[in-house]
This record gives structure tokens, C-alpha cells and sequence, in this order.
């Protein structure tokens, strides 16, 4: 066998397996990706002073000394919530649904209340809020 049918030959078995390669690995990054199944936001002790804190779609309520959670995600279409100081109330601004501080469903076309999120206060003075997806 001479050099250049030895190098045809090596191409010609290369390029097939690169090929395949260069489409076999995409499809199966798609075919095995796993979406998260949670998702954790934490707010620092300087995070925690005032009365209403937001971070992340995540709204953190003190009352005294214990903490509450919420999901900034309205349960009729998602739409991210927003607080109006005045009213003291989460106003949806996609369909109008209103909430109340403590997350109950006040009007509009959502029905269900807002979602109470766990928490854990850690040892550091850190409270790290898991939402389930």
C-alpha cells in the first residue's frame, strides 16, 4: 500500500465518524437535558430589613420575627406581580387580579391565591427560599 491510498483510506473513515460525532452529540445532549426541577433564592440579612423584600420573583415578607414567602408569578397566566405600597396589595399587570399582602386572591380572573414558597434560615443569618418548578 502506498502513502497516498494509506491517507485516502484514513480520510475516507474519518469523515463519516466526525460527521456522526459532530450530529450524535447535540441530539443527545437534547434528548437527555434535564430541566431543573427547583430553583433557590437567598437573601442576605441585609436583604431582610424591611417590612417587603423582591429578589428574583421571589417576594419575602417579615412580620416580627418570622418570614414569609411568595411567588411574584400570578396563577392565571404568570405574569410577574407587582406591589403597590398605598393599597398594600400585589396587583397583576397583564389581567388586573389583585392579592392581598398575605397572598390570598382578592378579584380579578386569577382564582387560586399566590404560591407560599419554603424557606430556610441558615446559620449565617441567610434565608434561602426553594421553588419548586
Amino acid at each position: 500500500m502506498d502513502r497516498r491510498s494509506f491517507i485516502k483510506k484514513i480520510l475516507r473513515r474519518f469523515f463519516p465518524l466526525a460527521g456522526a460525532f459532530a450530529l450524535g452529540v447535540p441530539v443527545l445532549s437534547f434528548i437527555t437535558y434535564r430541566k431543573p426541577n427547583e430553583r433557590k433564592v437567598v437573601f442576605h440579612p441585609g436583604e431582610q430589613l424591611s417590612g417587603l423584600n423582591f429578589k428574583d420573583g421571589v417576594f419575602l415578607e417579615r412580620q416580627g420575627e418570622t418570614f414569609y414567602a411568595l411567588s411574584s408569578k400570578c396563577t392565571h397566566l404568570g405574569c410577574t406581580l407587582g406591589y403597590d405600597v398605598l393599597s398594600s396589595q400585589f396587583l397583576c399587570p397583564c389581567h388586573g387580579s389583585v392579592f392581598d399582602r398575605s397572598g390570598k386572591w382578592i378579584s380579578g380572573p386569577a382564582k387560586k391565591d399566590l404560591r407560599e414558597l419554603s424557606l430556610k434560615q441558615l446559620d449565617n443569618g441567610d434565608i434561602v427560599v426553594v421553588e419548586k418548578l
